[in-house]
C-alpha cells in the first residue's frame, strides 16, 4: 500500500443516516481495514482488504461494477463524477477505518477536487489522533465515535478520543461526537465521557454536539429500552446541553 492508492470496499450515493448531517444525501467513500472490531459493526465487509470494491455506476440506481483493489487514486475521481456530485451535499470518508490509510489522503483530495468543490466528511472511530493532525485541514466535518468499553467490546480508548477531539477542537472544525449505547451500557462509563467532552470544550467557542445512538439490533446486541433511553438522556443533560439522540436512520429507510 502506498499513497497513490487506496483500497476501498466500495463508492456510492446514499441519505446519511446519522448524526449532524442526517437526511443529507452524500457520496460515500468506505475505506477498507479496521484495527478495532466492535461488538456492534454492521459492515464487518471493511474490516480487512478486500479483492474487489464496488463501485456505483448512476447515482442511487444501485448498479455496480466490481473494480480490483488496491485503486489507483488518479480513477477515483471519475468514479467519483460520474455519481453526480452536484446532486449532493458533501462526500463522507468512512470505513473501515479512513485513518489507517491517511498517507494516501493528499493525493485522494487533489484528484477529488479536480471534479468537486463540495464539503468533505470524515466519519472515523476518533482513536488515531496523530493521522488526523496530518490531514485535518482536509475536512469540513469531522465526526467521532466514543467508544465505550462496556458497549463496544473492543478495548478503552479514553486517552485516545480525548486526543482526538482536542486536535479537532484546536483547528477549530465542525466536530460532532457520536456514542452508540447498548442494553450493557454502563452508565458510569457514559456519565464519564460526558464529563470528558464537557471539561476539554470549556475554553473553545465551538463545542461540539454530542449524538446517542440507540444500537440497532445485530449480532445480539440490543438497544435500551425507549424508558431507558429518557432517563439516560435526562442524566446526561445535567453535565453537557448538547447532547441529542437520533437511531441510524438509514436503515429505518431502507438505505446502505
Amino acid at each position: 500500500m502506498n499513497d497513490n492508492e487506496c483500497y476501498l470496499t466500495e463508492i456510492y450515493s446514499a441519505i446519511q443516516g446519522e448524526g449532524l448531517l442526517v437526511g443529507a444525501r452524500q457520496i460515500f467513500i468506505r475505506f477498507n481495514i479496521c484495527d478495532l472490531r466492535c461488538a456492534w459493526c454492521d459492515t464487518p465487509e471493511s474490516l480487512v482488504k478486500t479483492r474487489y470494491c464496488s463501485v456505483e455506476v448512476d447515482a442511487g440506481k444501485r448498479e455496480f461494477e466490481s473494480i480490483l483493489n488496491p485503486i489507483d487514486i488518479q480513477h477515483i475521481s471519475s468514479y467519483i463524477s460520474r455519481l453526480n456530485p452536484a446532486l449532493h451535499h458533501s462526500i463522507s470518508f468512512t470505513g473501515g477505518e479512513p485513518l489507517i490509510q491517511y498517507q494516501a489522503f493528499n493525493k485522494l483530495i487533489t484528484a477529488i477536487r479536480s471534479v468537486t468543490d463540495i464539503p468533505l466528511f470524515l466519519e472515523t472511530g476518533g482513536h488515531k489522533p496523530d493521522a488526523l493532525n496530518k490531514v485535518i485541514n482536509h475536512f469540513d466535518f469531522i465526526s467521532m465515535d466514543f467508544k465505550l468499553p462496556s458497549s463496544a467490546k473492543a478495548g478503552n480508548y479514553f486517552v485516545e478520543h480525548k486526543e482526538f477531539f482536542i486536535c479537532a477542537l484546536d483547528f477549530n472544525k465542525n466536530l460532532t461526537i457520536k456514542i452508540v449505547v447498548t442494553s450493557d451500557t454502563d452508565m458510569n462509563e457514559l456519565a464519564d465521557s460526558i464529563e470528558m467532552v464537557k471539561n476539554v470544550s470549556g475554553k473553545y467557542e465551538n463545542k461540539p454536539v454530542i449524538f446517542l445512538q440507540p444500537v440497532s439490533n445485530i449480532n445480539g446486541i440490543f438497544p435500551p429500552k425507549p424508558e431507558e433511553i429518557l432517563v439516560m438522556q435526562t442524566k446526561l443533560l445535567d453535565i453537557y446541553p448538547n447532547i441529542r439522540t437520533i437511531p441510524q436512520v438509514h436503515k429505518l429507510i431502507g438505505q446502505r
